[in-house]
């Protein structure tokens, strides 16, 4: 089958997970979770961008980056978005333990 328009999009080149997510987009990551935040990393099916979602409280955003500076952009955007719709619920820091009930049968 002969290449047409639609196959035309994009640069057909993988991105380069490690260099994307060099330096300040991880400590970003790292902050926006210490925030409260569910981060999630993913490939577009082409391999050709790094989708990432964050979701606080069922609300979610993803965008794609190709590069780690328009990351870090968007994660500087996020911060002070995730705090504002954390307000005081923020998980506690304290290190309770958990009990689990045995189940019986």
């Amino acid at each position: 089958m002969a290449a047409d328009w639609f196959d035309g999009g994009g640069s057909g080149s993988p991105v380069d997970v490690h260099a994307v997510l060099d330096g300040m987009p991880t400590q970003g990551v790292l902050e926006l979770v210490e925030a409260g935040a569910l981060v999630s990393l993913g490939l577009t099916s082409d391999g050709g961008a790094l989708g990432v979602t964050i979701t606080v409280d069922g609300r979610w955003r993803r965008e794609y980056f190709r590069g780690g500076e328009e990351l870090q952009a968007w994660i500087a955007e996020a911060l002070p978005a995730v705090a504002e719709a954390r307000g005081d619920a923020r998980p506690s820091s304290g290190s309770g333990s958990r009990s689990r009930s045995s189940r019986r049968r």
